[in-house]
């Protein structure tokens, strides 16, 4: 078979390439790419035969084709094997005249054809993994043109497969968003810089109490703001808007059925290619029924508290009773000592027992009043405290029972140690369960050191107390902040589990540590003010 020349590449074959090229650009699936290159490939290339070639692993498989005479459709051969594999592998584009003296050519699989010539070239995404083929009858040489026309068809599948991977990918990231959001009850949102026009889910919607068929703009989303709290809002959504950082906001809001809300927002700037703010996209979630479980918690936590601090006070009732009847009674001696003196007519000593017996009754007014203090209700507030007065009026408390004034209390305070911010009773609770445990460790007779002093950062101040008693076994120790965990004959186990909640609750943290021979050492770190 004598070889033909190429001629010119008419123009109605570059207006094949540019319809080609259009038609996937709107390609949706592969099935479509392959149907439009089977389709346009003859027209562009001049040629009498075309196949479409996928790489399936190691294998070349065919998967379509349009020839004047059956070509490979449907079949697989090794990537080695055949020509499109050769391209493939090598990334290059091979032109053939004469495939019979081509060794890359398997000619036994090409006899039972009308192939004399061909063109195959690779369809790359990342890397080559198609090839397009081109075969004519006649043995032929091709012109730069005519290769130009079949590489820039095999460049548009390329672009055309890279676009259904981008576009398939971001359709499994927005099922997994959905699904995340779903999953945290994050409505979605976007805020156009240019219109104010807003965006949003469905579950955004609901969180502004707005129905699926409901729209929500701007303008009614800060409405929707209570009213004390909506210009902190309109600022914080104009600072993220100007890119001057993060949307990061809870507010109370009311929903046209007048029901009020608390939600939490969160939101970025999206930028266009110069840089400058386009939109602001974020989540919103309602937060109601968690504060509300919240506020309930910290009621239920603040009366754990209180009935731990009645307890304390119910344990110590005997000592309190005891307390009190020494300044009663030296207050009774004095005001009789006084009546006698008045009858003797005995004016000056009868003032000073007088005098004496009302300082007696201050006494027990102060104990009377400490103990009220610690009785009540703490209101949640929490203030900046001085920590050594924190650790002496609980020492006064403890030392009450008189079974506890043989022990040896030190307290020692670093120099110039700041207030930490804490509520003031439930703290003095913390301070007085370790104190009365470490007092009971010794037995009432040995030593016991109380050390404040700076934290592992400077907005921490640390406090521990110390005692030379037997130590904490092992076994307890992995529970001992757990409740009903104890180790007194005729304790509940609250005490501890109490100090340990009161004490995180205001942002510190709660250990013990007790060395083989060396005693217990409770720690606790408490917020700086």
């Amino acid at each position: 078979m004598t070889e033909t020349k190429t001629q010119s590449v008419p123009p109605e074959r570059w207006q094949a390439l540019v319809e080609a090229v259009e038609r996937l650009a709107a390609a949706e699936t592969l099935d479509d790419v392959i149907a439009i290159v089977r389709s346009k490939a003859r027209e562009i290339s001049g040629a009498e035969g075309v196949t479409f070639v996928l790489r399936d692993g190691e294998s070349c498989h065919y998967v379509d084709e349009d020839a004047v005479g059956p070509l490979w459709k449907g079949k697989r051969f090794p990537l080695t094997a055949c020509i499109s594999g050769w391209c493939m592998l090598n990334d290059r584009s091979a032109a053939i005249p004469d495939i019979y003296v081509d060794e890359r050519i398997p000619h036994d699989a090409y006899r039972p054809t009308f192939v004399n010539s061909l063109v195959m070239v690779p369809v790359k995404a990342g890397m080559p993994i198609a090839a397009i083929g081109s075969y004519w009858s006649a043995k032929r040489s091709f012109g730069a043109d005519e290769l130009a026309l079949v590489e820039a068809l095999a460049r548009s599948t390329s672009v055309a497969i890279q676009a259904l991977r981008m576009r398939a990918s971001l359709r499994d990231s927005e099922a997994r968003l959905r699904v995340a959001l779903a999953a945290g009850d994050l409505g979605a949102w976007e805020l156009s810089q240019d219109d104010d026009s807003l965006t949003s889910s469905s579950l955004c919607r609901a969180a502004f109490g707005r129905g699926d068929n409901e729209t929500l703009d701007f303008a009614a989303l800060l409405a929707a703001v209570d009213s004390g709290e909506r210009e902190r809002v309109t600022s914080a959504f104009d600072r993220a808007r100007a890119a001057r950082g993060d949307l990061s906001f809870e507010c109370g809001i009311h929903w046209p059925d007048g029901s009020a809300h608390q939600v939490e927002m969160r939101g970025r700037a999206v930028l266009d290619a110069n840089g400058r703010p386009r939109a602001l996209a974020g989540v919103v979630r309602d937060v109601t029924e968690q504060r509300r479980a919240q506020e309930k918690l910290q009621r239920l936590q603040s009366d754990l508290a209180h009935a731990g601090r009645l307890t304390e006070l119910g344990e110590m009732v005997s000592a309190i009773g005891h307390e009190l009847r020494q300044p009663l009674t030296a207050a009774n001696n004095y005001l009789s000592a006084a009546r006698t003196m008045i009858g003797r007519l005995d004016e000056a000593n009868a003032i000073k027992s007088v005098d004496k017996a009302d300082a007696q009754f201050r006494r027990a007014q102060e104990i009377l009043d400490r103990i009220r203090n610690f009785a009540r209700k703490d209101d949640g507030g929490s203030s900046p405290q001085d920590v050594g007065s924190l650790i002496v009026e609980a020492r006064e408390l403890a030392m009450i029972d008189p079974r506890h004034r043989g022990v040896d209390v030190r307290i020692e305070t670093d120099a110039g140690l700041p207030k930490v911010l804490v509520d003031k009773v439930p703290t003095q609770q913390v301070l007085l369960n370790l104190l009365r445990n470490a007092f009971e460790a010794t037995s009432g007779r040995g030593h016991v050191q109380v050390h404040a002093g700076c934290g592992s950062s400077p907005s921490l101040v640390e406090i521990s107390v110390r005692d030379d008693g037997p130590g904490i076994a092992p076994e307890v120790m992995d529970r001992l902040f757990q409740p009903f965990v104890t180790t007194k004959p005729n304790g509940m186990g609250i005490g501890l589990s109490i100090c340990h909640s009161i004490i995180e609750a205001q942002g510190g943290k709660m250990w013990a540590e007790s060395p083989p021979g060396s005693g217990a050492r409770f720690v606790m770190t408490l917020p700086a003010a």
